[in-house]
Formats: structure tokens, C-alpha cells, sequence
């Protein structure tokens, strides 16, 4: 095997083998996977990827493609020396020829960039959350991520009409006609969101674009038990049409949040649970609000607050999005995303302390996510030494509840060992067998989803 083959192939400064620049690419943000390559590949098109793939196929040479590295299981960090497919490259957007109301992103276009140029139309994209400056299309596609708006637009599944994408072989599948009734067999869209890279590497997309609201109001609740916290979740969904965002965190979090970037405290720190509510509609949002469900607890509740402008909806997301940046200022955390039927939420959360401090009374939890669809995450800090431990339990016991041990990260390399928790060994050799037919000679993604052990 050797690299100049494969610059043969390629245009000029596609291969980079700058050790100070492939540092950036071999370890993930969150400080927990760490990893080494001798090599980063930067293709500029479908074509170039499929040059590469069927190079690394007829070598049997591992890859890992990378998107944004902005995941939290492993799963874009070459840890066993892979070469890294890098789609930042691959960067470009344009409105569909075909449709108004659709949108052309290659694989390495941020999700900013694609809601930018969505709004340039009065359109939005459905899909958002904290890192939508960094996270790459192609990643999103790969862990089917959901974000902040799922309540209303549906995860990243939802959004994708048609996928262009390269097998483990090299060949170029897929298209991009835009068709929302196009059922000529499998429907690769679906199948290839949320597969991680494992089957083929999607490289470019036809996405859905929805109709911006006329107006967007937040509101901010305080509470002192979860089980309100949660009541109130579910009488937005059950009532409210125009809820888009339902997010639930602790003052925990928010004295973490607090003590990294300076804010406010909210009411004087009398509540311990908060819910951060968005609605988005035609004008006159709030004055709908007050005569619905949420009427008496906006005139009666004391601890309240409405954003209707931009820049005050921007002062109470903070105290939400910079859950994440601030816990990892504290050191490197064991990350859990995972989800909870809502009917069981309050059991896992008044749970979920007591279980990390009957395996290491030094550990510190901190919650936090989207109460509507409950899905949760879990950052640990302090796990150390017991992280195997600890994650294995929390797993089961969200699997106890019938919930999901992952929502919206994927399985990665970090949740491989506990696939078996929720899939049996008939699907979990099928998806062996589909992964071959895509990919035979195992080059993308190796131990992602699937271990060595199941």
C-alpha cells in the first residue's frame, strides 16, 4: 500500500500528511477520544470519493470519514490509525432547480450556512441546535440528528427528499430528483441516515425547507418538582400547535452555566427545574397562548419569563445552549445522550443521582435536553475510574424504562459493547449483512456500532 498511489489519483494537495494539521482532525472535541492517522484525504466531489473508496477497498484500507468532529461517541476519531476522509471540502449550497422549497447541500456544509441561505427565501431548516456553526451536514445525515425543533419538523431524517452517496466499493449511488413519491425500492435516504458512515459515505443531499414563522416567542418556567415540569411538557403538546422547542435543565446546570459566562441568576435561585418553552406561528403567538392551557399558569405562576424579541429570546437560550461548553470547561465528561418515554422521565431523573453515587460517590451528574421527545443528556464528570461501570448501568436502566441508549449521537465506538441492550442477535446479524453488501471488504468505519464481541 502506499499513499503516492493514491495522490496519483487526485488533484494536487488533496492528501495531507502535516502531522500539526492531522492533530486537529485525530481527536474529538469532547477531550475522550483520542486518536492517530497518518493521513487526512481532502476530496472535492462525489467522484474524488469514489476514487478514494475504491483505492482503500481494493487495499483494504480502513477509513473514518469526518464531517464537522463535532460527535460525542467516538465515531469519526480514527482510533486504530484509519485514514481520514475529511468532507469540509465539500462545502457548497445552492437552492434546487426544481423545486423552491428545497435546498442542494454537499456533505461538508454547515448547518448554519444551510440556514442562511434558507432564510435568504423566508424559509427555515428544520434541524438546529448549539454546534450548527461547526456540525456538517454529512455528520447529521450520518447520526440522524435532532436538535432543538424535533417536536415540530422531526429529526434530520425527516428533512432529507433525496441522497447522493458513495459504497465502501467506490460505487456512486443514489440521485437527486427531489421526489417526495419516488418508491422504486429501498429507500436509501432513510437507510443511510443515521448508519454513521458504516454503509456509504453521503455526499451530497436534496433537503426539505419549511415556511418561516411570521413571529417566535420563548417562555421561560421555573419549578420545583419534575413531575410539574413534565405536566407542563405534555399539556403544550397536547394543546399547542405552535410549540416548537421544549427544553428542560437544573440549577445545576445553570450555576455552571452561570459561573462560566457571567449571567443573571434566574428568580433568585428559588426553583431547581427549569422548562424552556418556544412557540412559532402566525403574529399574535402570545395573546393565543394566554387563552389556551398555558392561560392560568402565565397569569398565576410566579416564575415566568416571556421572550418575544430576537435578543431576548437569545438571553434564555443561553442559559440552555451553554449546558454543553460549560460542563466540559470542568473537565472531560462520560456523555449519555439517550431517551426516556415521557412517562417515565421523572423516575429516571429523580434516578439518575443515586445511581452515580452507589458506583463513585465523587461523581457529578448534570441533565439536561428536550422534554418533549425525552431525550436527555447525561454529562458525568468525575467518572473516573468507574466509567465502564457506570455507563453499563445507566444503559440498562434507561433500557429498564423502555427507553433508547441512543437518541440522537448515535452508537459510535463509545455504545458498540451495549448494541445488544435493545437489538437481538437476528437484527443485529442482519445489519452485519446489509453493512457487507454495502461495504464488503469492512473498510468504513470499522467498530463503529458493531464491536468485535456482539
Amino acid at each position: 500500500m502506499s499513499i503516492e498511489e493514491l495522490k496519483s489519483l487526485l488533484e494536487s494537495g488533496r492528501v495531507n500528511e502535516d502531522q500539526d494539521v492531522i492533530r486537529t482532525y485525530s481527536d474529538d472535541w469532547t477531550g475522550r477520544y483520542k486518536g492517530f492517522t497518518s493521513t487526512v484525504i481532502f476530496p472535492h466531489s462525489t467522484d474524488e470519493v469514489a476514487k478514494i473508496l475504491s483505492w482503500c477497498s481494493t487495499n483494504q484500507v480502513s477509513i473514518v470519514p469526518q464531517g464537522g468532529n463535532t460527535g460525542m461517541v467516538g465515531g469519526s476519531v480514527p482510533l486504530n490509525g484509519e485514514l481520514i476522509i475529511s468532507l469540509r471540502k465539500m462545502d457548497n449550497v445552492s437552492f434546487s432547480n426544481t423545486n423552491k422549497n428545497q435546498i442542494v447541500a454537499e456533505a461538508g456544509a454547515t448547518l448554519l450556512k444551510i440556514q442562511n441561505l434558507a432564510s435568504e427565501r423566508g424559509l427555515i431548516y428544520g434541524v438546529d441546535f448549539a454546534a450548527r456553526d461547526s456540525a456538517t451536514i454529512g455528520g447529521t445525515i450520518a447520526t440522524n440528528a435532532g436538535g432543538l425543533n424535533v417536536l415540530r419538523y422531526g429529526t434530520t431524517r425527516r428533512q432529507i427528499i433525496s441522497v447522493e452517496a458513495v459504497t465502501g466499493t467506490g460505487k456512486i449511488i443514489g440521485n437527486l430528483n427531489g421526489l417526495e413519491k419516488d418508491n422504486t425500492g429501498y429507500h436509501l435516504p432513510s437507510l443511510l441516515c443515521g448508519s454513521e458512515g458504516t454503509l456509504a459515505i453521503v455526499t451530497r443531499a436534496k433537503l426539505q425547507l419549511w415556511p418561516e414563522p411570521e413571529e417566535t416567542v420563548a417562555i421561560l418556567f421555573g419549578f420545583n418538582t419534575i413531575e410539574d415540569a413534565v405536566n407542563l411538557t405534555e399539556a403544550c403538546m397536547t394543546a399547542n400547535t405552535e410549540i416548537i422547542a421544549c427544553e428542560l435543565f437544573f440549577q445545576k446546570g445553570v450555576d455552571l452555566v452561570r459561573e462560566s459566562y457571567d449571567l443573571q441568576p434566574l428568580w433568585d435561585n428559588k426553583n431547581s427545574i427549569y422548562l424552556l418553552c418556544e412557540f412559532a406561528g402566525d403574529s399574535g403567538i402570545f395573546d393565543r397562548l394566554s387563552v389556551n392551557v398555558l392561560g392560568k399558569i402565565l397569569q398565576t405562576h410566579d416564575s415566568v419569563l416571556v421572550a418575544t424579541t430576537d435578543r431576548e429570546r437569545q438571553r434564555l437560550w443561553q442559559y440552555r445552549e451553554l449546558h454543553t461548553v460549560a460542563v466540559s470547561q470542568k473537565g472531560i465528561p462520560l456523555k449519555l445522550d439517550v431517551t426516556i418515554p415521557l412517562g417515565n422521565l421523572p423516575h429516571f431523573l429523580n434516578s439518575i443521582d443515586t445511581i452515580c453515587d452507589n458506583i463513585n460517590p465523587l461523581s457529578s451528574p448534570y441533565v439536561f435536553g428536550h422534554a418533549a421527545d425525552g431525550n436527555m443528556h447525561l454529562n458525568i464528570l468525575q467518572s473516573e475510574p468507574n466509567v465502564a461501570e457506570m455507563e453499563e448501568e445507566i444503559l440498562k436502566f434507561v433500557v429498564s424504562l423502555e427507553g433508547s441508549i441512543s437518541a440522537e449521537h448515535g452508537i459510535g465506538r463509545a455504545k458498540a459493547p451495549y448494541l445488544h441492550f435493545q437489538r437481538n442477535e437476528d437484527e443485529i446479524r442482519l445489519f452485519r449483512e446489509m453493512k457487507k453488501a454495502f461495504d464488503p471488504e469492512g473498510i468504513l468505519n470499522p467498530e463503529v456500532i458493531f464491536s468485535t464481541g456482539n
